[in-house]
């Protein structure tokens, strides 16, 4: 992606309003991402930093982030050295893909010291390093010995910068630029750190190449997302080329929306072992089982066949000849029927065996209808877990797992836990009056069957996979229904619909189904309202913690 020094230098710009901030509170989110929030002019920043290979960056952000209970060594070594401590500056490394964090706090002995938090964003490299004022590391996420740019990365080793012999363009002046006379998106690559390829590219679009190239760098930031020449979606800090662009008003905003939903659906898959992949190979599985059931269903269907033969057989008894193949008479149909016999035995035991065929193909073809039900029904229940996956967190997909792992669909490789913790149900209040939501099945079961009382009222999307949400009232404002019947169709599988079908009744009207999984119900004394979702009120109902 387009996270070059270039975008760096101007995101730095708009994090500077966070110097003299003082940093509250340090949280982690996966293994590699780390949540900031910093105090400043009575107001509250989260800043997020990204070390992963793929989605490795820095920028404010306002999603909702999942927690894990138990911090990794080094958030907790964060928290004790740096929590409290003042951003007394800012700035990048040239202009590399490194930023610095300057901070000014005191120690344990009430001394005023100085540390430096070293974001280095450089894809599969990117790493985060506490030193001291000195430039010894304190402590690094990603501990490597020598690596291959010559620099170690452990605790109480000396902090060296990459080595950059490229130049930094923010030092040059247009006509020292111009005196270097370049022809070409590569030697522009090679001449200056921090540039991309499509920013090269974009730069040589027009005839003088160099003063557009001085101008494009220079100009505000003016964020930018659009279709690359793959037409796979990427974003800069400012326009490339004659490509139809979204804007946003600030960089934060666009790594916000660009990164958060892909970047939620890597770390669960890391998080559960690829639980999708899982899922559909479940699903073809289960497709495949059909398919060869039908098949044997039609071999099945020959049983009322093999009865005729066999009972035919047993009007000839006085037939001595072995033959493969006789043609005997059909006293229902009045005509001649021919039937095939193992020349090995004798008319009686051909008959004998056609009644063991009879009564097999029987048997199997109650048990085969039974197995085709129960392969339809495991379909059903793996396609509501894969829509349930695609607005998932990272702890509501941990959840699905371990309903897979309940019903011994997976083996629990995690630490067992004694305590059973509540499941992670979204809670809303609106109107005074409290609504609840469920995400997975675990969560759907818990707040139908376990926390609503039987006069509350319960919405879900019709004829389709969703949330169950419970609206603790007997009563139903206009409001309340709207609202509930919009969270509904949000977390459901028309969510990119118009014009949703949402059923509602009281929580007394809803059954389990016997013979199916806890997440189908049945229900009765139903009312529907059909509902648009607008993204607007969804995104400002806050969430009640």
């Amino acid at each position: 992606m387009s996270f070059d020094g270039i975008f760096l230098h101007k995101i730095i710009e708009e994090l500077e309003i966070v110097k003299t901030g003082r940093i509250t509170k340090i949280m982690e989110s996966g293994d590699t991402d780390f949540i900031f929030t910093i105090r400043t002019n009575h107001q509250n920043y989260n800043l997020l930093i990204s070390l992963s290979c793929d989605y490795a960056r820095i920028h404010f952000t306002t999603k909702s982030y999942d927690f894990p209970a138990t911090p990794k060594s080094l958030t907790m070594f964060l928290r004790k050295h740096i929590e409290g401590y003042f951003i007394e500056d800012l700035y990048q490394y040239g202009n590399d893909r490194i930023i610095i964090l300057k901070l000014s706090g005191y120690n344990e002995m009430k001394d005023l010291n100085h540390k430096y938090l070293i974001c280095e964003i450089m894809g599969r490299y990117s790493n985060l390093i506490l030193t001291d004022e000195n430039y010894i590391i304190l402590e690094v996420l990603k501990k490597t010995g020598i690596t291959e740019f010559g620099r170690t990365m452990l605790s109480n080793a000396l902090y060296h910068f990459p080595e950059q012999i490229k130049l930094n363009p923010y030092t040059l002046s247009l006509e020292e630029m111009l005196a270097l006379n370049l022809s070409s998106p590569k030697e522009l690559c090679q001449a200056f750190e921090g540039i991309g390829s499509s920013l090269a590219s974009a730069a040589f679009l027009k005839e003088n190449a160099i003063l557009h190239f001085y101008n494009l760098i220079h100009q505000k930031a003016n964020p930018v997302l659009f279709l690359n020449t793959t037409g796979k979606k990427d974003f800069y800090c400012f326009p490339l080329g004659n490509n139809d662009y979204k804007k946003y008003s600030t960089l934060s905003t666009l790594l916000d929306e660009f990164y958060f939903e892909t970047d939620n659906q890597a770390k669960i898959k890391l998080k559960t072992n690829d639980l999708e992949n899982f899922i559909q190979k479940q699903i073809i599985k289960n497709e495949k089982k059909i398919k060869k059931l039908s098949q044997e269903a039609l071999t099945a269907s020959s049983a009322e066949e093999y009865k005729l033969k066999g009972e035919l057989l047993l009007s000839y008894p006085h037939l001595k000849d072995k033959e493969e193949r006789i043609s005997i008479w059909n006293y229902y149909t009045q005509e001649e029927i021919l039937i095939d016999l193992n020349p090995k035995y004798d008319v009686i035991t051909n008959s004998q065996k056609y009644y063991k065929k009879y009564q097999k193909a029987k048997t199997a073809k109650h048990y085969i209808q039974e197995q085709i039900k129960l392969a339809t029904s495991e379909i059903e229940y793996f396609k509501v877990l894969l829509e349930q996956l695609k607005c998932a967190s990272i702890n509501d997909a941990l959840e699905i797992r371990q309903e897979l792992v309940d019903h011994h669909y997976l083996l629990d490789t995690q630490k067992k836990n004694t305590k059973k913790n509540k499941p992670n149900y979204l809670t809303y209040l609106i109107d005074g009056v409290i609504i609840y939501v469920g995400k997975n099945n675990l969560q759907n079961e818990y707040l139908t069957h376990k926390l609503a009382k039987a006069t509350d009222y319960w919405f879900h999307i019709q004829n389709a996979s969703g949330s169950h949400v419970i609206v603790c009232s007997n009563e139903l404002t206009e409001n309340l229904c709207r609202v509930a019947a919009m969270l509904a169709a949000n977390y459901s599988s028309f969510k990119e619909s118009s014009s949703i079908p949402v059923d509602y009744t009281q929580v007394k009207n809803i059954k389990k189904i016997p013979g199916k999984k806890s997440c189908f119900v049945s229900y009765t004394k139903q009312k529907t309202i059909y509902i648009d979702i607008d993204k607007t009120i969804i995104e400002n109902l806050k969430v009640k913690k």
